[in-house]
């Protein structure tokens, strides 16, 4: 089963001045960085893999806690996990989810807003948990 890979992102360093995280990012070009209030949520679609860079949908919380439900479209039991920042989060191709603020947050998803538009395919949560899909 597919299923969001969550990784905390690999401290390498720590002193008087705060802390240094490494990451990697085999992508290149225009990328998107949000932030969002306490309470807010994004999503509530999947990607069919129509664009390179929603398949998979790679985005690194830089701030804050947010919870990612998420399922993948054949079943129908929606799941949580809570992801803290800073955090690498990879959603496969056909996992409806949608991201919740807990905190106010900000993350970077390496995509463009034209990859969110050729490539999500938008289902409420209420018809989800219903299954209109």
């Amino acid at each position: 089963m597919a299923q969001p890979d969550i990784q905390p992102l690999r401290q390498i360093g720590k002193d008087d001045r705060g802390s240094g995280y490494e990451w990697e990012s085999f992508r290149t070009g225009t990328f998107l960085l949000c932030y969002r209030n306490a309470g807010s949520s994004s999503g509530q679609h999947y990607h069919q893999g129509k664009s390179d860079y929603k398949n998979p949908e790679i985005l690194y919380l830089l701030s804050g806690t947010a919870e990612l439900h998420w399922c993948p479209l054949e079943e129908s039991e929606i799941r949580m996990d809570t992801i803290v920042a800073p955090a690498r989060v990879e959603i496969p191709i056909n996992i409806w989810h949608q991201l919740i603020a807990v905190t106010d947050c900000s993350f970077i998803e390496l995509n463009t807003l034209n990859d969110v538009h050729i490539d999500s395919v938008r289902v409420w949560r209420e018809d989800f948990e219903a299954g209109k899909r």
